[in-house]
């Protein structure tokens, strides 16, 4: 009698991703797409098939050209992508960008980075607000799994949708350390075409409301009139994000506290510049009011860049006991804390190297594998 009988390998899981909105945002969500699939890709457990994969024109687009654009991704996922997915036996759908059909003939698996739309409906287009609120409920819903960075999203998500807890589950984000490093350089030729100096202070995010950016911008005001800020610079990387408010109070700010000299305003920063960027910045300030994730408070600890951020939302969870916390709407404390970062070498020191060991713990294949997890369970159930 021979006891060589091998149990069948199991068959890989059909996973159908929707890369339809993935491209529209370069950083947080578009950022979490890219690098997951590319981890996913290379599982053995799953066959991965990737829809609506076009890539964004990168050309300006007038507001109207960007509204027919999101409209017609709409109409895509809505009608299209259910049509398409019919009769191929695929085990789920993964919709990693907020947006899925209400209805699919598998199940899916939805990531919800944040509610940032219902907390702060006033900041997004009227488009986008009209979309969220009549689809999201009904595609939240009829999710087998929803997908998010943070303990903190996880119960806002529970709350505002009345969801049953064990639906939304936490896959904490990675962060590429092949990118980013203590060692990058930056590109001083394009740096000081854009005019930064050494010893700048960074900011990276898109100029909009909830990035509290203002406050920040009246910390350092507030630091330059007692004599403790010098020559230094603020560099905002990140663009005015198209269909959201925050922007204009920026720009105006800056001109009420005469601190164009002061700020750089980087707009889009091309990927090949942004580690370097990190690397040699005195320090990341992060005062968001809300946050899902939260990303750049990762890079810069990876950068082994100090890393000074709110005690709101979902950033103390990612910073731990790396950063210097503070209330966002201290203007004060927020200006107290950059001045003990630039003015004390040891605290400095003390974040650079907390921030290094924070970083080690979080990676795309733990993401991953996360993420599979999710989807087994789903497919068994």
């Amino acid at each position: 009698m021979h006891n060589n009988v091998t149990t069948p390998r199991t068959k890989p899981l059909r996973i159908a991703w929707d890369n339809s909105l993935t491209q529209r945002n370069q950083t947080g969500s578009g950022v979490y797409a890219a690098r997951l699939l590319e981890q996913l890709s290379k599982s053995n457990d799953i066959h991965l098939e990737v829809f609506g994969d076009t890539p964004e024109v990168s050309r300006p687009q007038s507001r109207v050209r960007r509204a027919v654009s999101f409209a017609g991704s709409l109409a895509w996922i809505q009608w299209r992508l259910p049509s398409l997915l019919r009769g191929r036996s695929f085990d789920l759908l993964h919709s990693p960008a907020f947006i899925a059909p209400v209805k699919s003939p598998c199940p899916k698996v939805v990531t919800i980075h944040d509610i940032s739309y219902l907390r702060y409906p006033s900041h997004f287009s009227l488009g986008w607000m009209t979309y969220m609120k009549t689809f999201m409920p009904l595609a939240v819903k009829s999710a087998a799994a929803i997908i998010c960075g943070s303990e903190h999203s996880r119960q806002d998500i529970i709350q505002a949708y009345r969801l049953p807890p064990d639906k939304v589950r936490v896959v904490p984000y990675g962060i590429d350390q092949q990118r980013f490093h203590p060692g990058a350089v930056l590109d001083s030729h394009w740096a000081s075409g854009l005019g930064i100096r050494d010893g700048y202070l960074l900011h990276v995010g898109a100029l909009a409301e909830r990035k509290n950016i203002p406050a920040l911008l009246r910390a350092i005001a507030n630091l330059r009139s007692q004599g403790k800020w010098g020559s230094r610079q603020l560099v905002l990387a990140g663009p005015a994000p198209p269909g959201m408010t925050g922007a204009s109070a920026v720009y105006e700010t800056i001109q009420q506290l005469g601190l164009a000299s002061s700020v750089v305003l980087a707009g889009h920063v091309p990927d090949d510049h942004i580690p370097g960027l990190y690397t040699h910045a005195s320090a990341l300030i992060m005062p968001s009011l809300y946050e899902g994730f939260g990303f750049p408070v990762l890079e810069a600890m990876s950068s082994g860049t100090p890393v000074i951020a709110s005690n709101t939302s979902s950033l103390p969870e990612v910073a731990g006991d790396a950063a210097l916390l503070v209330p966002p709407l201290d203007e004060r404390a927020l200006a107290d804390a950059i001045a003990n970062v630039l003015a004390s070498s040891t605290t400095a020191d003390e974040l650079r190297s907390k921030g290094l060991q924070r970083a080690r713990q979080f990676s795309w294949e733990r993401t991953a594998n996360k993420t599979l997890e999710v989807y087994r369970s789903v497919a068994s159930s």
